[in-house]
């Protein structure tokens, strides 16, 4: 199976899976004050600008023909960043996770297992011969890279969040 298809249905299945043990272990629906919700709408709003910037950033670099990265690989980074912003502004602002830390134990091994996986798909490419750019442009590996730093960051912020 060719490895573009293997690292989406992994990321849905891990996604999946995470969320079906929250579930399970959820007894009681999560609290959400008009605070938590009034911070997520406004880290929703944050991330959609980043995003809409981001897009016209790389359509004007392709209008001057500066192709830096095919346009799946930009529109996938676009929104492992932006899908990144809105977590890490959510979990700043105490908005992300509900009132209980044993919940928040569960996002933490996410983010920290989805990182170490993605490294392991990154030094998998490395290891076949790819490389990071491919003919001037940045190939899929640089995705592996960038959401394995984007989860690290993210469970360090859980992390800190956490033991706060």
């Amino acid at each position: 199976m060719n490895i573009n298809v293997i690292f989406p249905i992994i990321f849905a299945v891990s996604i999946v899976v995470f969320v079906a043990i929250a579930r399970s272990k959820r007894v009681k629906k999560a609290n959400y004050d008009e605070r938590q919700l009034l911070a997520r709408n406004t880290a929703c709003k944050n991330s959609f600008f980043f995003l809409l910037i981001y897009c016209f950033t790389c359509g004007l670099l392709y209008l001057f023909d500066i192709h830096w990265a095919n346009t799946a690989i930009q529109m996938f980074l676009g929104v492992i960043l932006s899908f990144t912003l809105f977590i890490a502004l959510c979990i700043i602002k105490d908005a992300y996770f509900s009132n209980s830390p044993k919940y928040n134990t569960y996002a933490v091994i996410f983010f920290f297992s989805y990182g170490v996986l993605s490294i392991i798909y990154l030094l998998n490419g490395l290891g076949r011969g790819k490389t990071l750019m491919d003919n001037g442009v940045l190939s899929e590996l640089f995705l592996y890279l960038v959401s394995s730093v984007c989860f690290w960051i993210l469970g360090i912020i859980s992390v800190i969040k956490l033991f706060k």
